[in-house]
């Protein structure tokens, strides 16, 4: 199953690998590569998370404070927020 970013997921993703990087050194690729992980899951088990809202689904990452709310559209998962999980929660619902 192949994985697509909407837009403005994929610039929260890199927002957070660019905070991560000014934090310390390695820890953007510590998140690149837990985001990486979680994604190769979802690509192969894409029901194995639990259901968020009526379309999506929710994985929560362990080391950093971030869930990925991805949606199954028959071929295809669409990743719609990599989302903290304490600022502004829902906030990508018009999405």
């Amino acid at each position: 199953m192949k994985v697509r970013f909407l837009y403005p997921a994929f610039l929260e993703y890199n927002s957070a690998i660019d905070y991560y990087n000014t934090q310390q050194i390695g820890l953007g690729e510590k998140f690149i590569k837990e985001i990486a992980q979680y994604l190769e899951i979802i690509k192969k088990y894409p029901q194995s998370f639990p259901i968020y809202t009526a379309n999506t689904r929710k994985a929560v990452l362990s080391t950093f404070p971030y869930n990925i709310i991805y949606s199954i559209q028959e071929d295809e998962v669409v990743i719609f927020a990599v989302a903290h999980q304490h600022r502004f929660p829902d906030y990508w619902f018009s999405r």
